[in-house]
């Protein structure tokens, strides 16, 4: 695990635009609208963005098998994590790596001092309720968004 931008064991934007969508189909996922590239840097220009690049050693080749981004509020109190995407190739972690994502955000969060970790429209929320998010309801946002959240503390 790393920063997306760590080149210690490769490109990974460059790994996630060459090597992921020879694994897109109906069955799995059919990418994003933007590009990884785009997204990094679009969140890279706060010096507190979350970035998180997961890898694995797999026959030999160090393979990306997740990425993930985000941004802390401007008051910090809380990090919400707005893209997670994972390799649908052969890795180890298949289908699990949202647990290292989630691990790693909500120990960062704490760092800075946030309340609550916030997941931005989450693709299938029964899969976050295993890890202890629920349904969360942004003051700030009209409607209240769609969120899952975790608070970090009990208060």
């Amino acid at each position: 695990m790393c920063s997306i931008t760590n080149a210690d064991f490769g490109d990974a934007l460059e790994f996630a635009k060459n090597e992921w969508p020879k694994f897109y189909g109906k069955d799995t996922h059919l990418g994003f609208k933007e590009s990884w590239e785009t997204l990094f840097h679009r969140y890279s220009k706060r010096s507190d963005f979350f970035d998180l690049a997961i890898w694995q050693l797999i026959d030999g080749r160090q393979t990306l098998v997740a990425l993930a981004i985000g941004n802390p509020s401007n008051a910090k109190t809380h990090l919400t994590i707005k893209w997670i995407e994972r390799f649908f190739g052969n890795n180890y972690l298949s289908g699990r790596a949202l647990l290292p994502i989630l691990t790693c955000a909500e120990e960062y969060a704490k760092l800075l001092g946030s309340k609550r970790v916030l997941i931005k429209d989450p693709v299938d929320s029964a899969v976050y309720e295993r890890y202890g998010y629920t349904a969360y309801h942004h003051p700030d946002i009209a409607n209240g968004g769609n969120y899952f959240g975790k608070d970090l503390y009990d208060e």
